[in-house]
């Protein structure tokens, strides 16, 4: 690595982030400092401050000001338009790296060449551990309906050696950007939530493996845009978005038939439950009531194009 040429660009999506954006940049400006990376910003039409606090705070930041709402995906796509590095960090606008972690993602994939991405221990608030594990199927949604425990993800403990893995959590990740652009970037479709895991999905099809760094350790609050909007949450994910998000994978990888199906599945067993659990205690903890008023059999709508990636991005503006 040398000082002049960044190895990896780092791209935080934005929305609302004016009180939490702080944090990574702060923890990146190390990192720009010496040459590791370079560092941008999309703003998806913030009403909060975001843009301007950015630009007038880190005036090292590129920043992309996109024209509207493009959701996490597609402002992603938007900003990786316009990184020239080997790797690609991929943040949301509460999660912290510091600089020598960093690094260690970088001396891993530079290390290990058939890794596509990989993701570091990341402690969520709470103390909470990130897991790592296996990608949902239509099987492991009914289980989860039906109340069966899974032993399907592995936490990421931090220090712990590394080791590999189907689905990596999209808070942060890293990513060869010749891969990012063979796959073509995000699905557009994904709004908000299974980006990730469609990502994953594919960058495993395209031939390479996904892996888990314990070594380099992150830090993540979580949902603090989802819980800004007032929007009904799930699982403290927007409602409206997760599920349609959801059934769209399913729909992509199993078909309308198996998809329609496990969502109805779904919806009875968290019924049954609910009910038995209204007529023993009092109570309910199922998320029955949560489910009912969301989406059902519902895609995210039809987007036409990747806002840009392959190309000089139209949809926004950018401000250094």
């Amino acid at each position: 690595m040398t000082a002049n040429k960044p190895q990896v660009t780092a791209v935080i999506v934005t929305y609302q982030s004016r009180h939490t954006v702080g944090a990574p940049l702060e923890a990146l400006q190390d990192a720009y400092t010496t040459g590791l990376a370079d560092v941008i910003v999309v703003d998806n039409v913030s009403n909060d401050g975001t843009a301007d606090f950015v630009s007038g705070r880190y005036p090292w930041v590129t920043l992309v000001r996109s024209a509207e709402n493009l959701g996490y995906g597609r402002g992603l796509n938007l900003g990786m338009s316009h990184a020239t590095t080997p790797y690609v960090l991929l943040m949301n606008p509460d999660a912290v790296l510091l600089c020598d972690a960093l690094r260690k993602l970088v001396e891993f994939m530079d290390t290990h060449p058939r890794v596509g991405m990989s993701a570091p221990a990341i402690i969520e608030d709470g103390g909470s551990i990130q897991p790592a594990g296996v990608l949902p199927t239509p099987g492991r949604i009914i289980a989860k309906a039906a109340g069966l425990r899974s032993t399907a993800q592995q936490p990421i403990h931090p220090g712990g050696a590394p080791f590999p893995s189907d689905w990596l959590c999209g808070a942060i990740l890293m990513a060869r950007l010749e891969v990012i652009h063979a796959i073509n970037g995000f699905d557009p479709r994904f709004f908000l939530y299974f980006e990730e895991t469609d990502l994953c999905r594919r960058v495993s099809a395209h031939g390479y493996e996904l892996w888990a760094v314990g070594e380099a350790v992150a830090h993540h609050t979580g949902s603090h845009s989802a819980k800004g909007t007032q929007q009904s949450l799930y699982l403290d994910c927007i409602a409206e978005h997760y599920f349609r998000s959801r059934f769209y994978y399913l729909v992509k990888y199993f078909g309308w038939p198996i998809a329609a199906c496990t969502e109805f599945t779904e919806l009875s067993l968290l019924a049954f439950r609910s009910l038995a659990r209204r007529c023993l205690n009092g109570t309910d903890t199922t998320g029955f009531a949560q489910r009912w008023a969301a989406p059902l059999f519902r895609c995210p709508k039809q987007v036409n194009g990747d806002e840009g990636f392959r190309s000089s991005p139209n949809s926004g503006t950018t401000a250094s």
